[in-house]
């Protein structure tokens, strides 16, 4: 039976999940999740023509109306509420693809009904259990509900995608001329598995060392991707790769390319074509990754293998920016280079000498790489990142919804809207496209900021959850540190303190947490202060104005709070709510800069309703 959509938006059922499309959300039993509204609309739409094929036409006309989306788009939603309605492709298909024509919901529809249930006839006295009796069975059947229903959703809620990561290429003739291969090729490997939303492609920093499977082991990682190269006596470049399945330590692909050494662009064709043809496969992906433009100009694609082989420290910035900005003016549609430079761009701005106006050029370059290539989602969501950073609230809100509408729910639209909800104060809504995003990768280390919309939050617990994605890096530290204060762990604190580098952050909280205070720390406390202020990056400010609290210095934590607030990090409600001010809450400074905070996270939430609304 076919119903109407007005009837579908009151809620309706299909098997065990009621759907509530006023509320966004899937409830069964004692569980629900919440979706974003094109996933919920996408399920409306199919409910709607129950049991007949829905095309992607159809759909993107419906959810998306005039909006210009890819096919992925489309695919992501299917594929989310295939995750969250408990679809099983070999018992239980919920929505079935129809090759070539779209897509059908095989599984019945029923309108939800407000009506009471009929009343039961009374049952015969001798049959009737005694009060205790009918607490205790039904007191078991709603444990053995919740248990199920706990059940079904961890089960739904599993995360498939593989994981992958590729080590550094191994120099096999120590040829010097040829070292920045050996970053540089992992690297192309790399941004081309990651094309594909059906794997996790990790941080080769993950895995390198004296024994990557076992790191590989420890940070749950399923695949390496290993490589050798060497100049032959002809001139020729050989470059052998293979792909290890960690879990049974078995060889699951293997390819050996030899090109002229002259020629890297045939390199590149025969490792696009390697990838997709065989190593995907073997990883398990049915799908071939789009590799996006090919670079065509041989001196470009080779200033940009040059440039990414160096490291991310000021001088070899500059020296990177230089080689790309060439590389761009030779081939002006090279995606990936423009992406290059603007990545070069923005840490020359925020951690070297160009200040502003490096970060303005980061987000010019990155444009020109999307123009050039319209699904290189990074690109994208660094733009996103940086108009937060800049204090553009309003834009980056709107700039990730239309990657959201473009794309889809993935991984990175989730984290992108996480990341605006989370200057703007929205905390709730930034947990739950974290926890949205971590649904479709448990164990990626990019998803460590979200710990901080727990944190502010007063939620701990899961702040370290998040946190420890990026177990052993400088990030984590300083957030373990931040975590310890919030407990008035000074010791703890000071441990970790004291495995830290030697720069101004340490300079300051190392004596401090050992019992400095007053004039000794004022030199330092300055430093300390000189060199967040550098970053640009107000949640920073936000982040390390605690600490300055804790060592008793209330006037400057006080100075980059209200740094953090002008800089549009809203900070509002966490100054209410995070235990890390409890000490200033009531100094008229504090007060002063909370009425700006709530002012900030009142227009903040009034734009986006009315962004919603519209």
């Amino acid at each position: 039976m076919a119903f109407s959509r007005q009837e579908l938006l009151a809620g309706f059922q299909i098997g065990a999940c009621v759907i509530e499309p006023r509320q966004n959300r899937i409830v069964r039993g004692d569980t629900e999740v919440h979706l974003e509204p094109r996933v919920v609309d996408v399920l409306v739409c199919l409910a709607e023509h129950a049991g007949e094929v829905v095309s992607r036409d159809t759909l993107n006309a419906q959810v998306w109306g005039n909006v210009v989306v890819t096919d992925q788009a489309v695919t992501n939603c299917i594929s989310e509420l295939r995750h969250h309605l408990g679809d099983d492709r070999a018992a239980h298909r919920v929505i079935e693809t129809i090759p070539k024509r779209g897509y059908r919901l095989a599984a019945s529809v029923e309108l939800v009904r407000s009506e009471p249930p009929p009343m039961e006839p009374p049952s015969p006295p001798k049959a009737r259990m005694s009060g205790r009796r009918w607490l205790l069975v039904g007191g078991l059947f709603l444990v053995l509900s919740a248990a199920l229903g706990v059940f079904w959703w961890r089960s739904a809620s599993t995360a498939t995608r593989t994981s992958v990561a590729v080590l550094q290429f191994e120099n096999a003739a120590n040829e010097e001329a040829l070292d920045y291969l050996s970053l540089a090729l992992p690297d192309e490997v790399a941004t081309l598995l990651s094309k594909s939303r059906d794997l996790a492609v990790r941080p080769s920093a993950y895995v390198d060392g004296e024994d990557p499977l076992t790191a590989a082991r420890k940070r749950r990682v399923d695949h390496i991707v290993s490589g050798r190269f060497y100049k032959e006596d002809n001139g020729r470049l050989s470059l052998a790769v293979e792909a290890l399945h960690v879990p049974q330590e078995r060889v699951v692909w293997r390819t050996r390319i030899t090109v002229p050494a002259h020629d890297l662009l045939a390199m590149r064709r025969e490792i696009s074509d390697g990838v997709n043809r065989g190593l995907l496969p073997a990883l398990g992906v049915t799908a071939a990754a789009s590799s996006g433009p090919m670079p065509e100009h041989g001196e470009a694609y080779q200033l940009y293998l040059h440039s990414l082989a160096l490291p991310k420290q000021p001088k070899p910035t500059e020296r990177a920016i230089e080689m790309l900005e060439r590389a761009v003016e030779l081939e002006p549609k090279f995606a990936l280079a423009w992406y290059a430079l603007g990545v070069r761009y923005y840490d020359h701005g925020s951690y070297g000498a160009g200040g502003e106006a490096a970060r303005q050029q980061a987000i010019v370059a990155q444009r020109k790489a999307l123009e050039h290539d319209p699904d290189l989602l990074p690109a994208a969501r660094r733009i996103v990142n940086q108009r937060v950073e800049a204090g553009e609230l309003e834009a980056a809100y709107r700039a990730a919804r239309e990657l959201y509408d473009r794309h889809g729910p993935a991984l990175e639209t989730h984290f992108s809207l996480a990341y605006v909800y989370r200057f703007g104060g929205l905390m709730e809504d930034a947990q739950r496209h974290c926890e949205l995003a971590l649904e479709y990768d448990p164990y990626n280390p990019g998803l460590r900021s979200c710990g901080y919309a727990y944190l502010y939050a007063g939620k701990t617990s899961r702040f370290m959850r998040f946190l420890m994605l990026d177990e052993g890096s400088y990030f984590v530290q300083w957030g373990t540190v931040l975590f310890h204060l919030r407990q008035d762990n000074r010791n703890a604190a000071l441990q970790v303190v004291r495995q830290a580098a030697d720069e101004p952050t340490r300079q300051l909280m190392e004596p401090c947490l050992a019992g400095a205070s007053g004039a000794a720390l004022d030199a330092r406390a300055a430093a300390f202060v000189t060199y967040w202020k550098r970053q640009g990056d107000p949640e920073n400010y936000y982040s390390v104005a605690p600490m300055l609290a804790y060592c008793g210095r209330a006037r400057e934590a006080l100075h980059m709070l209200e740094l953090a607030v002008d800089g549009y990090y809203c900070s509002y409600p966490a100054l209410d709510v995070d235990t890390i001010w409890t000490g200033v809450r009531d100094d008229p400074e504090f007060q002063r800069i909370r009425v700006k905070a709530m002012e900030c996270h009142d227009n903040f939430r009034r734009m986006v309703e009315a962004y919603d609304a519209a």
